[in-house]
């Protein structure tokens, strides 16, 4: 929700600052049961304010990428609660991206302007780091957005201390507006207050918990309960969910501004949730169709208010908690099952949905310049990977879509996303592809070095299957598909592997701040980033199990210093000793001479 809306619940007095460790204590001394708590893990990363309050240090981390103090800090906050009696569970996205919990898309909204919005403000602060210091930049910068690239670590902490689910059939909002309905939650903690839009037949008793609005230091937060809204607002359930399709859908969208217009509010931020709840109060409590049609006319004008209507009552009733089913209990097939057990591409080629390829800080003017053609690289992989997907259905003509950049100078766009089957042998069954067995190993070889395009020694995988180090192959293949793909050269996979292992240690050492930021390393670190993830696709699409892959844990100020390091040296004999040591985990070639 809008911080405007925010700023006038705080002047009705309806949100408070509160103890979290007292609000827990009083639940268990009346019910004698354990709060439980759930957690929006895509905002996670915001909590204490982040994007609001961030010291210049920090946003100085996240320009070298992922940062273990950050990591540690999220980790801390989740071990007080576990220490309090708290019961912990995540919600996550899965194939429905949309963060702002509706269905239906505005004809006028196009989320690819928003990702494209995003590329260029990356590419502005990647200019400027080739003029400024990064401290400058840093400190200039409102907010250095790289959220996509913490899923990895906050997951792996997430895991530790309660339970994920993701939001297959569902947007996330709907999903955890569900089940907090369901299983009688406690608090939702999460980055904003648009869930208090969502009601039933009657309004949920659980808190939200803004981490906008919170202080890990003396565990504060500011915190809200929806019926107390709705009560002082004086509103119906239906006009509350009415009240959530302006707030939280049509604000931003061109619509919204032809709607104020249309149905003569005044758009100041002083004024205008107020004249909006005023606009909501004038249609009866049940909202009949002559509402919607009223409504529909001022939202989408003389032209398109007819057909528009339909459209507009759905919405609202997306917000209705008694209409949504959990995504346990849609698409319930064996195959769906399964791939609900992996990441959201599988799923997506599976169900035709649109997949969304995000990127974080790849700048394809660099990477031209460096001669490697991130699109097609990406394109290759999923094409092949939606071949294994799709082959048994047996029909050439199938097509899935991906939201994609596909250079520079052309924005985000739907592009067709056509399979390549593989000729030269059978796929298994999805069933059997699915479900790992030891002794297929030598099959999803086969079918990771088709999605690749890489050649793998078998020995070298079997090192990897057969050890407690297992998951340590998801590394050396991305890098090997690194190397293979030009996008780094052996010697600075070397140094990759080198910080891999460093980071891998236990230490709970803060690590510090380089004191220039290499552009260089800055480039490789985050398509490294982007590369994993990709090579994950790959490793699922193959047949393997999780057991295979693991959460990122290269630190970005470990790897800026040891790439600097290193590059300035050369490959000395302590490097060539360090580097010989890790044997089978190299698999990318040799580092150069002196």
């Amino acid at each position: 929700m809008s911080h405007f809306i925010y700023l006038d619940l705080q002047k009705r007095k309806l949100v408070e600052t509160i103890s979290i460790q007292e609000q827990i204590n009083i639940y268990r001394s009346k019910t004698y049961k354990k709060p439980l708590i759930i957690i929006d893990l895509m905002y996670f990363d915001q909590l204490g304010g982040y994007l609001h309050n961030s010291s210049t240090k920090t946003k100085m981390r996240d320009l070298c990428g992922i940062s273990s103090q950050r990591v540690e800090e999220l980790k801390d906050f989740l071990a007080d609660l576990s220490s309090w009696g708290a019961n912990l569970t995540f919600i996550t996205n899965g194939p429905f991206h949309d963060v702002s919990g509706h269905i239906f898309q505005d004809p006028n909204y196009q989320k690819e302007y928003t990702k494209e919005c995003r590329y260029r403000l990356q590419c502005g602060i990647i200019d400027r780091l080739g003029k400024e210091h990064y401290s400058e930049v840093a400190s200039n910068a409102k907010l250095i957005p790289i959220e996509p690239i913490w899923t990895d670590p906050i997951t792996r902490i997430a895991r530790m201390y309660g339970t994920i689910l993701r939001a297959w059939d569902n947007t996330r909002h709907q999903e955890v507006i569900r089940y907090a309905s369901e299983h009688e939650a406690f608090a939702i903690i999460t980055k904003n207050f648009s869930l208090l839009l969502y009601a039933g037949s009657v309004m949920p008793k659980y808190r939200l918990w803004s981490m906008a609005n919170s202080n890990k230091i003396g565990m504060t937060i500011a915190q809200i309960e929806p019926l107390a809204v709705r009560r002082t607002l004086r509103l119906s359930v239906k006009q509350l969910r009415l009240l959530g399709v302006f707030c939280d859908w049509y604000y931003t969208t061109p619509t919204f501004s032809g709607f104020l217009e249309r149905a003569k509010i005044e758009n100041s931020k002083i004024g205008l949730f107020k004249n909006l709840i005023d606009y909501v109060k004038r249609s009866v409590g049940n909202l009949q169709d002559d509402d919607y049609l009223r409504i529909a006319h001022d939202l989408y004008g003389e032209d398109k208010f007819i057909d528009s209507c339909h459209q507009l009552k759905s919405v609202c009733e997306s917000y209705n908690i008694d209409n949504i089913k959990l995504s346990t209990e849609q698409n319930n097939d064996i195959i769906s099952m399964k791939l609900k057990g992996q990441d959201s591409f599988n799923y997506d080629i599976y169900h035709d949905i649109c997949f969304s390829c995000s990127i974080t800080f790849i700048d394809y003017r660099y990477w031209l310049e460096q001669g490697v053609n991130f699109y097609d690289i990406v394109m290759s992989i999923y094409q092949r990977i939606s071949g294994l997907i799709l082959q048994h259905r047996n029909d050439s003509s199938l097509r899935r879509y991906i939201m994609i950049k596909r250079n520079h100078d052309e924005p985000f766009a739907t592009t067709e996303l056509k399979p390549e089957y593989p000729k030269n042998f059978e796929v298994l069954s999805l069933d059997d592809l699915f479900s790992f067995k030891e002794e297929t190993l030598g099959l999803n070889i086969r079918f990771l070095e088709f999605i690749t395009g890489l050649k793998f020694d078998e020995t070298s995988v079997n090192f990897f299957h057969s050890t407690e180090n297992r998951n340590d192959l998801h590394d050396t293949v991305t890098l090997l598909f690194m190397v293979t793909s030009k996008i780094i050269i052996p010697f600075e996979a070397d140094i990759f592997l080198l910080a891999i292992q460093e980071c891998r240690k236990e230490s709970s050492e803060p690590n510090h701040l380089p004191e220039n930021l290499n552009l260089r390393a800055f480039h490789l670190y985050f398509m490294y980033l982007k590369m994993r993830v990709l090579i994950k696709h790959c490793f699922y699409g193959a047949g393997f199990d999780e057991t295979f892959m693991d959460e990122c844990k290269l630190d970005g100020t470990v790897f800026q210093t040891m790439f600097q390091k290193w590059i300035a040296r050369g490959a000395t004999d302590d490097f060539s000793e360090a580097i010989n040591r890790l044997g089978t985990y190299r698999m990318h070639g040799s580092c150069p001479p002196r």
